[in-house]
């Protein structure tokens, strides 16, 4: 595959990382003291794919 094809990999990857970290902390942490369990599996799932595909996106673009 192209080095394009991998720069957009790792673009997406990048992009869903830092809005997947912006809606975890915003939904998991919804005010001081209190933590939402299910909702941190439902939100860190897809966070920590998003990190994997922006860091093979950046391996071999």
């Amino acid at each position: 595959m192209t080095p394009l094809f991998w720069s957009v990999v790792a673009q997406v990857g990048f992009w869903g990382w830092l809005a997947g970290s912006a809606g975890f902390i915003l939904t998991v942490f919804p005010h001081r003291g209190s933590f939402r369990a299910t909702s941190a599996v439902r939100w860190g799932a897809p966070l920590l794919f998003c990190y994997l595909l922006w860091a093979v996106g950046m391996l071999k673009a």
